[in-house]
């Protein structure tokens, strides 16, 4: 059962086999996440990791552990804060902040975060099953 308040976590770290993954596969060779002299030079550590491979693994959270394989993902929304380097351990949190049993609507909110470090915050929203989402009770 889903219920507002329910948590879940889930680490991860880009490396490069991820990044050169996504390269080929998106086709994205933007310097910033392919060239360390270059990211330097702008003031960053090193290689910055592209935020499509942190929303594969949100999309893993959303679909393997909150709300889970029965959800369908209806919205999502990020707002990048800090960079997330090439070989920097992260942690997803995920929490319910919603849940209608009536529409089968449940929405949360999400941090990645590298240590003590906000890389981005965000929103979801999906559709459950009704018989999925616990009851509200007053």
């Amino acid at each position: 059962m889903i219920r507002v308040g329910d948590m879940t976590t889930h680490d991860f770290v880009v490396d490069l086999d991820a990044m050169q993954r996504f390269q080929a596969m998106s086709g994205d060779l933007s310097r910033i996440h392919c060239d360390a002299g270059f990211a330097q030079e702008r003031g960053f550590s090193g290689i910055i990791a592209y935020g499509g491979i942190m929303l594969a693994h949100l999309s893993h959270v959303l679909g393997m552990k909150l709300p889970g394989p029965a959800g369908t993902s209806t919205k999502w929304t990020i707002n990048y804060r800090e960079p997330l380097y090439l070989g920097e351990p992260a942690r997803i949190t995920l929490e319910i902040t919603f849940a209608s049993r009536s529409t089968g609507i449940v929405e949360g909110k999400f941090r990645i975060a590298a240590q003590e470090k906000t890389i981005a915050t965000g929103t979801t929203q999906s559709l459950v099953p009704r018989e999925q989402i616990e009851e509200r009770r007053e």
